[in-house]
């Protein structure tokens, strides 16, 4: 009876955080979700990743699109954002489940209370990093734990390691650490060892048909290691080590007072108890192991005060420092644990108070960009194409138009790659039909502006809308009248 009561009270706890969450399935608007849809519809259209899109990240997002998108159809921006949150939300769900089966009630109020205040980090979009969030902290307590796994158990390890790394690419020396650890601990049991490997094997086996293998070396680990992480997140190992090291101290002092912060802190104090806790044990292989799970979980510079686009990248190491001082601490504090879950809930129970305004989310997210697509497929022609920069990318879905050149965002950091700078200077001198362009990112312009109508939206000042002038001047009244429709004047 216990047990029943208990289930049903978990099963109210995830009703509500469901409730809570649906009121971000349209809220703020970031380019990589969106990559992920553009690229996810390009395989889609039978296209192998890397191979006419230029993407800079692991394939898995775009694979776990591709199928969200076969699966459930969207046909606007609309259903196209709110259903792969819903997915995010689910699939979030579901691990919380497995997690609890599997290390026990201890678990609920860590992952409960990381569901509700994940937002902070982006971990409600359709991200590699919300994606990965689950499995990775699966991992890192199987780990932990050192219990002893069964043979499909030790298969589907292999499999949720080759599947994050996939995924991220910067848990790679997190996930080459712990299985090589695993290896260690089963140098005795060869048949363990060949299993896991085995599960890792099959999801690169499944995975390899969807990739152009040359355009992946090129794109996402030769361009990484030779410009993106020198240029954005620095190229000093040992730096980014101590750095890692010191990320508890620096979180706990980065003078940011806000509900989710000072949960997480309070958390990184639980870890500092449970760390002396194994000191009198002196269990110090794992304090090393948990030191360094976690410096190498936040190998990247992310300012510790920063939310939402500049901090995403710390969600991996803030779900594991949710649930890492839990392991092995004993199941008598889930009264406690219990108690700090309804705290939480209590706090943002006000978005439980009223329904999701998705209409007025969307207006205020989504609808320049919507417009804008729409005005394009109301006017396009199948041979037209769409340059956008820096990184305006929805478009490429909603209108169905086809990029000029292989990029469907350039930032700046790219143009000191020599052969993208001269592709993309190719594609703005090719004249592509229409531009959406806020910022050139470095790259001159020459004299194609000049060459293009350009578009206010809703009455505003000057857009970062234009239509090639050759082919607007032969617009009919229908079309023209379609742009105003859809809030575009010719200025």
């Amino acid at each position: 009876m216990k047990k029943l009561f208990a289930l049903l009270i978990f099963g109210v706890l995830i009703g509500l955080v469901v409730k809570i969450e649906s009121h971000d399935w349209l809220r703020l608007n970031f380019v990589d979700e969106q990559d992920n849809f553009v690229i996810a519809d390009n395989l889609i259209e039978g296209n192998k990743i890397y191979t006419n899109l230029f993407s800079h990240h692991q394939p898995g997002a775009y694979l776990a699109s591709a199928l969200t998108q076969k699966a459930l159809r969207p046909n606007t921006i609309l259903s196209l954002v709110k259903q792969h949150r819903q997915v995010i939300t689910l699939w979030s769900i579901g691990w919380i489940w497995l997690l609890v089966w599997r290390f026990g009630p201890i678990m609920v109020a860590p992952l409960i209370t990381l569901e509700l205040i994940k937002n902070t980090y982006l971990g409600n979009m359709f991200l590699a990093e919300s994606i990965v969030l689950g499995p990775m902290i699966y991992l890192v307590i199987s780990f932990l734990k050192k219990e002893d796994m069964s043979k499909i158990r030790v298969l589907l390890t292999g499999g949720l390691l080759a599947g994050v790394g996939l995924s991220l690419a910067p848990m790679w020396p997190l996930l080459m650490a712990i299985g090589l650890g695993w290896i260690y601990r089963w140098r005795r049991d060869k048949l363990r060892i060949i299993l896991m490997i085995a599960g890792g094997i099959l999801i690169l086996t499944l995975t390899v048909g969807f990739i152009d293998v040359r355009g992946y070396l090129e794109n996402a680990i030769v361009i990484n290691q030779k410009y993106y992480i020198p240029m954005v997140e620095g190229n000093n190992w040992i730096l980014s080590l101590f750095k890692g090291i010191l990320t508890p101290f620096r979180y706990l002092f980065n003078g940011v007072y806000r509900l989710e912060v000072v949960i997480i802190q309070i958390m990184i104090l639980a870890l500092g108890g449970k760390i002396v806790e194994l000191i009198k044990k002196k269990d110090y292989r794992q304090i090393g192991w948990m030191v360094g799970i976690l410096t190498l979980a936040n190998l990247r510079d992310v300012e510790l005060g920063k939310m939402h686009y500049e901090g995403f990248h710390l969600l991996i190491w803030v779900g594991l420092v949710m649930t890492i001082p839990l392991v092995g601490v004993k199941q008598k504090w889930n009264k406690i644990s219990g108690l700090v879950v309804i705290g939480v809930i209590a706090v943002k129970g006000l978005a439980i108070i009223n329904s999701p305004n998705y209409s007025q989310d969307f207006e205020i997210y989504y609808s320049r960009i919507y417009n804008m697509s729409e005005a394009i497929r109301a006017t396009k022609t199948e041979t037209d194409r769409l340059l956008s920069m820096p990184d305006e990318v929805l478009p490429f879905w909603q209108a169905r138009i086809k990029p000029a050149g292989e990029f469907i965002f350039f930032y700046e950091w790219m143009t000191s790659v020599e052969q993208f700078r001269e592709r993309q200077l190719a594609g703005i001198r090719s004249e592509p039909e229409y531009l959406i362009v806020k910022d050139y990112q470095g790259l001159e312009q020459g004299e194609n502006p000049v060459k293009y109508q350009n578009f206010r939206y809703r009455e505003g000042g000057k857009s970062e809308f234009f239509i090639r002038k050759d082919l607007f001047d032969n617009f009919s009244d229908e079309k023209i009248n379609k742009l105003k429709y859809y809030g575009l004047e010719a200025i």
